[in-house]
């Protein structure tokens, strides 16, 4: 009996050790799994947040890049874009150029008017001897200054401010939005500015002229610009510069004043501005009223012309149209010819 007891003890204690040794081996799978999938859970966690940082990366960095983008192609664009104003939806965008002499009153005449309503525009100095730069022109029409817009050739100065006027008209549109482009015209209005305007090229012009080359001193000193402007070599600058202060005398002395009833150019030249001053401004800041019109810029563009000369000096010390000729330089402003130099 004892041994059968003993026997069952052994065989209880033999199971025993066999259950806690399958027990064993499961416990330590079982943690052995509880720690992979933690640290799987742990190793993803890390990933989900170094994908998120990255995406929130590239996503900062793809905005960055497309504002450099943006950028880059707004600073190529303006680089590339042609010069611009207002004027562009009566022009076209058309890029303007104009063929002068540089203080040719005619010349100043469509330079105040380019100027005064934004409109960009090269500059050829042509040379008055030679005319080499309008070599081009095949209509026979060689007098400054010439206008071109695009491929199209406007010749004289009192046709090409006319044409110019009617396409901005026609467009509405203008540099200075407190002008008279776009808005209804009176017929008084219009009657004005066709009277003076007319007066500029039929009377002031040919007044002005004879004061430019009154002595010989100013005659010269009337061609010093063609040896600081225009492409020109040295033979060519010196050879304009004294043939045409020399030709330019003599016509304005034998031809000029003759043709046009002048006794004494300093006086008449006085008389014609202040009869401006009085008739055509009058109680107004200007010809146009508020603003200038095409006469107003005419005789500014005329007097500006000589603004370097004894005759300017002498004019505005001797007349009452330095007031308006002051306001005329406001509404005007800086010159808009694309070589940056002034009028």
């Amino acid at each position: 009996m004892m041994t059968t007891a003993a026997s069952a003890r052994r065989r209880a204690m033999s199971l025993l050790r066999d259950a806690v040794t399958r027990a064993t081996p499961m416990r330590a799978t079982t943690t052995r799994a509880m720690t992979h999938r933690a640290s799987t859970a742990a190793t993803t966690a890390r990933a989900s947040t170094r994908t998120r940082a990255g995406t929130a990366a590239t996503a900062t960095a793809a905005a960055a890049a497309a504002a450099l983008a943006a950028t880059t192609a707004g600073r190529e664009a303006s680089a590339e874009a042609p010069r611009t104003s207002p004027a562009d939806a009566a022009l076209g965008g058309a890029r303007v150029t104009l063929y002068q002499y540089d203080v040719c009153p005619f010349c100043n005449k469509v330079k105040a008017f380019l100027d005064y309503h934004g409109v960009p525009y090269d500059v050829v100095e042509v040379n008055p001897m030679t005319k080499g730069e309008l070599g081009w022109v095949e209509d026979g029409w060689k007098k400054v200054p010439i206008v071109t817009v695009g491929d199209e050739k406007l010749n004289d100065s009192s046709a090409i401010i006319a044409e110019l006027t009617k396409r901005f008209d026609a467009s509405g549109s203008s540099a200075n939005a407190g002008a008279w482009f776009g808005a209804k015209k009176t017929k008084a209005y219009l009657e004005r500015e066709a009277t003076w305007t007319k007066w500029v090229d039929e009377r002031f012009v040919h007044v002005l002229t004879p004061n430019i080359y009154r002595t010989w001193a100013e005659a010269v000193k009337s061609f010093d610009y063609i040896t600081k402007r225009g492409n020109f070599g040295y033979f060519e600058r010196e050879s304009a510069r004294w043939v045409g202060a020399a030709s330019m005398y003599v016509i304005a002395h034998r031809v000029l004043k003759k043709r046009h009833g002048i006794e004494d150019e300093r006086a008449d030249l006085y008389a014609e501005c202040d009869k401006f001053v009085d008739e055509a401004v009058g109680s107004r800041k200007f010809c146009g009223g508020d603003a200038p019109n095409n006469a107003d810029l005419c005789v500014f563009g005329v007097l500006r012309a000589v603004k370097t000369f004894e005759t300017f000096a002498d004019v505005m010390a001797n007349t009452s149209i330095r007031p308006w000729y002051e306001r005329m330089e406001k509404a005007v402003g800086p010159a808009t010819r694309t070589d940056g130099l002034e009028n």
